[in-house]
């Protein structure tokens, strides 16, 4: 019937659109990869396509969309259209990271330990995952276990990770601060910032996804550019107190090198103090802030 010939002449125009979005995933063009997911995300069918998008979703920073495309496909098992045992990996695959990212490590070390990796480098990247995955359950000690044995499978993929202790990170802070002009140092008097290992699992959650679990630092609170125009959070209707956190994890994983890592430091620090200023990235990176 018409309506039949309507499904069939949809999943025609998929075909298209979904090898565009295997580009755009691939050139990290992440606007057309949105753009393109939320088109094919009602047309595709298949358990390929289904997963494509699933990815895309991921890649863009919408983990809980990822979650939502994950949970249809699971619900019809072997039965969904396409399925095939490696595709049903990936799936798990995705669906763990999903579940990192929208704020439950528990769910998504669960579901990794249940996969078993494929060769060194994929025990490599697992071993990293589940490190991670214990970090955010607040077992740092499991999580270095799971780093160090990552580091021995895939030296080069997974190098050491440098260490900066919660003091040496605090004088480094104090020393960024020292160096900025008075003008700038004067807007941060009533801006605490905040030293912590890694961002609560509470904010994750809450942001569904928004807030990623390896966020290098956040500025929370009304900036300066704000609170000229009077701009009071209308619930309590006080100014939201500003504040700066900086998290000591996971600058620790994304840095290379000792000296990497005090760059990556300062960086993050800087950028949120921009925030506070009410700047965008441009004037950020002309203070020499970034």
């Amino acid at each position: 019937g018409p309506m039949a010939e309507r499904t069939d002449k949809k999943m025609m125009d998929a075909d298209p659109l979904l090898k565009e979005l295997k580009q755009a995933l691939e050139s990290f063009d992440s606007d057309r990869c949105l753009q393109l997911a939320r088109q094919l995300s009602d047309v595709v069918q298949d358990m390929d396509g289904i997963l494509l998008v699933a990815t895309a979703f991921l890649e863009v920073g919408q983990p809980s969309e990822t979650l939502q495309r994950i949970k249809d496909l699971q619900q019809q098992g072997s039965a969904a259209p396409g399925y095939d045992e490696d595709l049903n990996r990936v799936l798990l695959h995705r669906n763990a990271e999903a579940l990192f990212l929208t704020g439950d490590p528990q769910g998504a070390l669960t579901q990794t330990m249940d996969l078993e990796p494929s060769d060194s480098l994929e025990a490599s990247d697992r071993e990293f995952f589940l490190g991670l995955c214990h970090d955010h359950l607040r077992d740092p000690e499991s999580a270095d276990e799971h780093f160090t044995r990552s580091t021995e499978l895939d030296p080069v993929g997974n190098p050491p990770i440098p260490e900066i202790t919660p003091d040496e990170a605090h004088d480094l802070i104090a020393r960024v601060l020292g160096e900025l002009p008075e003008n700038i140092r004067k807007e941060l008097e009533e801006v605490p910032i905040i030293l912590e290992d890694l961002p609560e699992l509470s904010m994750i959650q809450e942001s569904a996804g928004q807030i990623s679990p390896d966020t290098l630092g956040l500025y929370c609170g009304n900036g300066i550019g704000e609170r000229h125009m009077g701009n009071i959070s209308s619930h309590e209707g006080m100014p939201t107190m500003a504040s700066i956190r900086i998290y000591r994890r996971n600058l620790e994983r994304m840095s290379r090198d000792e000296e990497d890592l005090v760059k990556q430091v300062k960086i993050t620090l800087l950028h949120e103090i921009g925030h506070h200023l009410g700047l965008d990235e441009d004037d950020i990176s002309q203070l020499g802030l970034a």
